[in-house]
Parts: C-alpha cells; structure tokens; sequence
C-alpha cells in the first residue's frame, strides 16, 4: 500500500502523464518539482502499478503481454538514464576546481606509490592553500620569522635527531601577474613576491624548491597554444615580466625550479562492465580542457628519488641513457588509449604540449624545466636549469671561468648535490658550537669530515668518484661579531661526479650556532 500523502503508481498512471516522459525530458529532480518528485518517490517504493506508473495505463495495457516490446523500451530508457547520468557525471568532473583537486591528490599519489619502499627515503605532506603561504609570508616581517620557515628550518636544523629537506614541491602553477578571481575566490595572490620568500627560504635551508608555470606565465590560455610557436619564450621579454626577470637575477633564485607542462594525472573514464550498479558511463572529453591533469612538479621528484635510491647521490636526473633506467626518464605514467580498431591501440602522449628541440631550448634558457614527450609513450626532462638566468650568460663556445660556474650553479642537480654536504655541515657545526670550542678548531674538524669524500685525482675511476664525489672542497669557519657562540662559515666545493664542468666551484654561506638561526 502506499504511504500516507503518497499517490498509487496505478493513479499516477491512470490520471497524470507517465513518469517516463518527465524524467527523459529531465523535468524530475529540479528545483520546484515537488509533485513529480512525490510521484517518483512513490514509484521507486512499489511493484503494483509501477508499469503504468512508469509508462503510462494505455502503453502499459499494449506491452503488459509483449515481453520483447517491454524488453525493448526498458532498455532503451535505461540507455537514456545512463545518458543523463553521465552527461551531469561530467559537469562534475569537469570543473575546473574539481580538477585541480583532484589532479593534485592523483599526482601525489602517483609519485609516493612509485616510491622504493625499501629506500630510506621519507615524504611529509604539509596540507596548506597557496593564499595561506602567502598570509604566512605577509605577516612575517622577514621571511625566517614565518612559519614555513620555521617548519622546513628550525624544526629540522634546530633540534637533535632533525632530518632537512632534501627537496619541497609546491603543487601550484605560477603566474607573472594576479590570477583573476571569481567571486569568493579570495583576494589574488601575488606570485612572485611569495615565490622571492621561497627562494630565500629554500637558499636558507639548501632545498631545492619545485613549482610548475600556468599557461598564463607564458602568455597563453593552454600549453598546446604554444604547439605552433617559433618562440615558446618570447613572452618572458615583454614588460608585463620584468618583475619576474627581476627576481631570476637574484642569487636565491639557484634554489627554484619551475617545471612544465603539465602531466595527465588519469585517462578519461571508460565503461566498466563489472560495476556493480550496471551504469556504463565513458566520460566525454574530446579537448584538452576536459582532463584531469596534474602539474610536472611530481614527474621530477620522482627522478630525484629514484637516483638517491639508486645511487645515495641526486644527480642523475636529467636525460635519457641507452637501455638503462636512469637520469631523466620519467616512467609510468598515466596513459590514454587511442583505439584505432580491435586490435590496434595506441597511448597518447601523457602531457599537454609536445616541445620541438628549439622549443625546448628557448624554455630552458627562460629559466624553466620542461618535460617533453619520447617516442613510444614515455617522458623525459633534457635539462634540469633553475628559474636563475643571467644575460650574460647566454650560451657561448668559451664561455669564461666565472659564467661556468654561474651556469653550473643553476643546474639543479648540481644543486641537490652540494645541498646534501651543506646538511651534513650545519647538522655537525650545530654539535660543535654548543661546546667550548674555537673557530679554528670546528673549522679543522669540519675539513677533515669533508675530506674523506675529496679526491683532487682527475682520473679516477667511477668507483672512487661515487664514493669521493668532490675534486676540492674547503671549509672557512670565522666567530661573529656580536652573537657569542655562533659562527660563520664559507663552503667552496668542487664536484666531479656526474656533473657537468669539473672546474666549476660552488660557494655557500650559511651559519652555525647552538640555535642554528638564520645566517
């Protein structure tokens, strides 16, 4: 029996149209539909009558006897229910906060599943809205009084049994200029004045700092608008960035690396046939704009983790070797099937923009870190150059000794490399200076810790370089004027394994103290 208030299927079927043709019109389920809706509730609650109910009495009375016509109508207004359901399926899916949400949380969950589990590497997720970044950064009178400062240095320099940072990757694309807000967004964040507190924060902790670059950064509503592009870096010139170039000059700038395009974070649904509610829903995505994509940030922290896995060194990130897996490949990751015919099935390329060879120079030059597309399916990034660009130092065939090292220092393999020494160094002086001792004396211990991983023979073999990984290296401890206790201290380092140009040098200047406050 029906409940209370609730009309019979056989009524709704006998007196009102059928429900059929409302809820294929999509007429049932909106705002303002309460009769339809009660009809419908009262027709999912029965068996008796639900027939007429659902068809209507005089089509009803015709296929009450016909089960293949019945069969047949059934399956066709199934058919178009899977329509509808699919077509409001999509809108969810589609929009646009949607999927970046879910981007983001595909994309880290890409990288940690590929992770080594046998590896001692660690992965700490800090859940934080770019906007509060940067409320953080704006109530800090300086960027070590804020608290991702905090987080990322003191927690880990200042205390006993800290591990630092090797690598922090921001999932947010960057943009020259404010992003338009819709309303409720939010005030606009201005980018590069929170991306300048990031770069002094990670030169401060010597950790390499990933983000990723809008389309908008380069001056184009997608990446696959610059397909086409005799100059995929022309926008970097115009006066619309001249803060950006402002801030590639500056010297912190070695410690941020800006990476693109983005990365398909999963292929469009298709039908499964094993769903247990039977709904056959294939997503609809015929452009670009219609995927879910997560930004590259991920694909290059997965080369870095693999190569301190591997090797315990993080240089061999850039590149592709032959029948090898190493340097900058970037494997598995998601795919979308191009299906030609029954047994021909191709995966499209798993980014957004495929990068010519000039191309892809340009954007390097620009201070970016593509990733571009190989043959067959998989990716690779060429060059792993930080956001620091120089004039000057545009490539050259002599370039001179001081532009070697200024090219070399904004490689950020190199950067991983020496960072990792500077982590050793502070973590050990921090030991030191809570005692009695002099400059000269933490200096001398600090140069006889470094030197058993020097090797000033330019010829040595592959085993001794991984083992020694540095050609020179020198340490200058000197007490500072003012703070009892603390030190200063000057890192020259010369590496020569897996590193470009043996003649380069880096220098680092950080402090050391029982506190271990900024330098």
């Amino acid at each position: 029996m029906p409940e209370a208030g609730q009309p019979s299927a056989d009524a709704a079927g006998q007196g009102a149209a059928p429900l059929r043709a409302g809820i294929l019109a999509g007429r049932v389920g909106g705002a303002g539909d309460g009769a339809a809706g009660s009809r419908l509730a009262g027709f999912l609650r029965q068996d008796r009558g639900a027939l007429a109910g659902w068809f209507g009495a005089p089509l009803a009375a015709r296929i009450r006897h016909d089960p293949g016509l019945l069969r047949g109508l059934l399956d066709h207004d199934i058919a178009a229910i899977d329509r509808m359901i699919a077509a409001q399926l999509d809108e969810v899916l589609h929009h646009p906060r949607l999927q970046r949400l879910e981007g983001s949380w595909r994309g880290l969950a890409w990288l940690v599943d590929g992770l080594d589990p046998t590896s001692r590497l660690k992965t700490r997720l800090l859940s934080a809205s770019w906007a509060e970044l940067d409320r953080d950064a704006a109530k800090a009178s300086e960027f070590d009084q804020s608290a991702l400062f905090r987080l990322v240095y003191e927690a880990e320099f200042g205390r006993a049994g800290g591990e630092p940072f090797g690598l922090l990757v921001v999932d947010h694309e960057l943009r020259h200029v404010p992003e338009r807000r819709r309303p409720g967004d939010g005030a606009p964040v201005d980018d590069v004045s929170l991306l300048s507190a990031l770069a002094a924060i990670g030169a401060a902790s010597f950790m390499p700092v990933v983000l990723a670059a809008a389309p908008g950064l380069l001056g184009v509503d997608g990446f696959g608008d610059l397909a086409l592009s005799n100059d995929a870096a022309a926008a970097f010139r115009d006066d619309d960035h001249a803060r950006w170039r402002t801030l590639a000059l500056r010297e912190d700038t070695r410690f941020l690396c800006i990476a693109m395009p983005r990365v398909l974070a999963r292929p469009p649904w298709r039908p499964d046939p094993a769903r247990p509610d039977g709904l056959r829903y294939e997503e609809y995505a015929p452009e670009a704009r219609h995927r879910t994509w997560s930004v590259a940030c991920y694909a290059f922290a997965a080369t870095v983790a693999r190569a301190q896995a591997l090797h315990n060194w993080p240089a061999d990130i850039r590149g592709v070797g032959t029948d090898r897996v190493g340097g900058g490949l970037v494997l598995d990751l998601p795919a979308e099937p191009f299906v030609l015919g029954p047994e021909t099935v191709w995966n499209r390329p798993s980014l957004d923009l495929a990068l010519t060879d000039r191309q892809e120079r340009d954007l390097v030059a620009a201070g970016l870190m593509p990733l571009n597309t190989l043959p067959y399916g998989d990716a690779a990034f060429a060059a792993v150059h930080s956001l620091q660009t120089r004039a000057a130092d545009a490539p050259g065939r002599d370039p001179t000794p001081a532009v070697a090292n200024r090219r070399l220092s904004a490689q950020v393999n190199a950067m991983l490399c020496v960072s990792r020494f500077a982590h050793y160094i502070k973590i050990m002086g921090r030991e030191m200076t809570g005692s009695s001792m002099t400059a000269e004396e933490v200096e001398r211990r600090l140069q006889t810790w470094i030197s058993g991983y020097t090797n000033a023979s330019l010829n040595a073999g592959p085993d001794s370089r991984a083992r020694q990984p540095l050609v020179s290296s020198r340490i200058k401890v000197h007490e500072m004027a003012g703070r009892p206790g603390a030190f200063g201290c000057v890192i020259h380092l010369q590496p020569h394994h897996q590193l470009d140009d043996v003649s380069a040098v880096f220098r680092l200047v950080t402090g050391l103290s029982a506190q271990d406050a900024a330098a």
